[in-house]
């Protein structure tokens, strides 16, 4: 299971490189919750679908990945996913973007599927 779960995980990240974050947000469970790089919390997936379309909308291009990626399933409905995650965009007036974080995404069981239900993102310092 823990192949599947790195695989899960990898998709999550090659669909916001991809510009294809409906193929992330597929993954996503609508009892949701995120703590992310703003102020604030999302509570459920409607918020932070909504936050993503925002900050998605001004990319041209991008690309997206996870690195040192370690993934431990603790039963048959519950995983945890942590490492390292780089996002490099270009918005749609040239500007460069770089991100560079933390990940941990819990995935459990919904319906016979894995689903994420919570993500931590954090950045890491930039000196």
């Amino acid at each position: 299971m823990s192949a599947e779960i790195e695989a899960l995980t990898n998709e999550f990240f090659a669909a916001f490189g991809r510009n294809d974050p409906q193929a992330a947000l597929d993954l996503l469970s609508d009892d949701l919750e995120v703590i992310d790089h703003v102020p604030y919390r999302f509570d459920n997936k409607q918020e932070f679908v909504e936050f993503l379309q925002g900050a998605m909308a001004g990319i041209e291009s991008s690309t997206s990945a996870i690195r040192q990626l370690s993934c431990r399933v603790f039963n048959d409905s519950l995983a945890v996913a942590n490492g390292y995650d780089t996002f490099s965009g270009v918005t749609k007036d040239g500007q460069a973007q770089n991100l560079n974080g933390r990940t941990t995404l819990v995935f459990a069981k919904e319906g016979g599927q894995w689903k994420i239900v919570s993500c931590h993102f954090s950045p890491l310092p930039t000196h």
